[in-house]
């Protein structure tokens, strides 16, 4: 683990949450407790974990920070702050502006992790996201990630640990308790007896950076699942690769959904290179797995690919790359065994330095519970694009830029069965900004992507992450008085 640099970045968003926003509501996944009278009530504090950036001669670093809001709540202040994972020191505020409000923010090299919070009328729907633009050396690339809030369980479908593959997980504790983890490990041949993997203990306001080439050497991909047996803490995996001198790509892999019998994968971009997709089946059983893909124009099934087994507890890999030169692709599995799926896409022409970047798994979004792309544009660099994958029923979804951004809020139609590319300079104009992706009540399941794609002579950059539902409300347990504890009824 880098020590934290001596450069130390915040940013202060003070906002009003105004009648204008949209209503929604989180995900079933925010629920605390079984069905109960009493309504959900607004998140009142929320956080997001952005993994150390990229630390390379030239890089540069920007952070997204997207705050919608709640409609249908009373207008409350609040806060929303970037701050390093040990400190608060912040040293840039942004003034007081309405509901629907995003900042993006340059980072000082060497910057240490830092840790998005929102309270009161900010925390509903907060959003994080940052991506590093390397332009030369072993690190070259465009390397980009949601933050992800503090939790107990995160899965992972890719890097490696071959020759010239590096591949770093980054266990960031935000929390003011210490926190004991176990990491498992998964590979084609099944799953990896990595003890230094279990019981890791990260401090309070720490990180440990785990080498998976120390842990498990020469496995040529992994399933990497992270299990909080203490506290709470957040996860991130990086991969980088290299062939003697030559730089190959360097990216995040973003968190996959937990294993479910349907995954369905976002925004495989178009155009050559390889696009491996890798499957993890982490049970006790053999799973036999159905591919469809999404295109623009329908989905079909793979000529030769309809069926992919995957061996219980290990990781099968299969390349798209035929099917998806032409447009860009999402991928729908459905398994008679829990399974969740990675993507890994190499870009770049023969004569061209290539780049890497992944795409995961993830959870569908609903007019109850939409996204945000926190990071839909940078000044001066990549430009952003949404990739929607609606693969059982049409989709209808509303995308709008967030204050300061300026541009009409856009309805998107998704035809059943297919995925749809939108270049984000067409909802605003403005250098940088982040938009909400909220579907219209009576559409199919929406699943979204984003990507930052910038043209090079010497090579394409990219990167993808997904966009997850946010968590806009809660439902709060009743407590009932027990004089053992000195708790008293609600």
């Amino acid at each position: 683990m880098r020590p934290p640099g001596k450069s130390l970045l915040a940013v202060s968003l003070l906002l009003v949450i105004g009648a204008g926003a949209s209503a929604v509501l989180g995900p079933p996944s925010s629920t605390v407790a079984p069905a109960l009278d009493r309504p959900p009530v607004p998140v009142a504090r929320t956080g997001a974990v952005c993994p150390e950036p990229v630390d390379a001669p030239g890089a540069q670093t920007q952070v997204g920070l997207a705050a919608p809001g709640l409609t249908g709540a009373p207008a409350r202040r609040g806060e929303a702050e970037l701050v390093p994972l040990r400190g608060r020191a912040p040293v840039a505020d942004v003034a007081a502006r309405s509901a629907k409000a995003s900042a993006v923010v340059a980072l000082a090299p060497s910057s240490p992790a830092l840790v998005g919070q929102a309270t009161a009328g900010l925390a509903p729907g907060f959003a994080a996201a940052i991506a590093t633009r390397t332009p030369d050396g072993d690190l070259r690339g465009l390397a980009g990630t949601a933050c992800v809030a503090a939790g107990t369980d995160f899965w992972f479908v890719g890097s490696g640990a071959e020759v010239g593959q590096r591949g770093r997980l980054y266990l960031t504790n935000p929390e003011s308790a210490p926190a004991l983890v176990d990491v498992t490990l998964y590979g084609p041949a099944g799953e990896i007896d990595a003890p230094m993997g279990r019981g890791v203990a990260v401090a309070a306001r720490g990180q440990e950076v785990l080498l998976l080439d120390a842990l498990a050497p020469a496995i040529p991909r992994f399933g990497v699942h992270v299990q909080v047996r203490q506290g709470r803490l957040a996860a991130a995996l990086r991969d980088t690769q290299i062939r003697g001198l030559d730089p190959l790509g360097v990216d995040w892999v973003p968190v996959a959904n937990a294993p479910r019998r349907r995954v369905v994968l976002p925004g495989v971009p178009a155009g050559p290179g390889a696009r491996q997709l890798q499957v993890l089946a982490p049970g006790d059983s053999d799973a036999i797995v159905r591919v469809r893909l999404l295109g623009a124009d329908g989905s079909f099934v793979p000529a030769g690919l309809d069926v992919i087994e995957v061996p219980a507890g290990s990781v099968a890999e299969v390349d798209l790359a035929p099917h998806a030169r032409e447009e860009g692709v999402g991928v729908e599995l459905t398994a008679d065994a829990p399974v969740t799926a990675g993507l890994l896409a190499r870009v770049g022409a023969d004569r061209e330095q290539p780049e890497i970047a992944y795409t995961a798994g993830v959870l569908p979004l609903s007019e109850q519970a939409p996204g945000v792309v926190a990071l839909a544009g940078v000044a001066g660099g990549p430009r952003g694009q949404l990739l929607l994958a609606a693969p059982a029923g049409a989709a209808s979804v509303l995308v709008a830029p967030m204050l300061p951004a300026i541009g009409p809020a856009t309805t998107l139609d998704v035809p059943s069965g297919s995925q749809l590319s939108v270049d984000l300079s067409t909802i605003s104009e403005s250098p940088t900004f982040a938009v909400t992706v909220v579907p219209a009540a009576d559409s199919g399941p929406v699943f979204a992507a984003a990507a930052l794609a910038e043209p090079d002579q010497r090579g394409p950059l990219l990167t993808l992450w997904t966009v997850p539902p946010g968590r806009y409300l809660v439902r709060v347990p009743e407590v009932s008085a027990d004089l053992s504890t000195g708790l008293r009824g609600s």
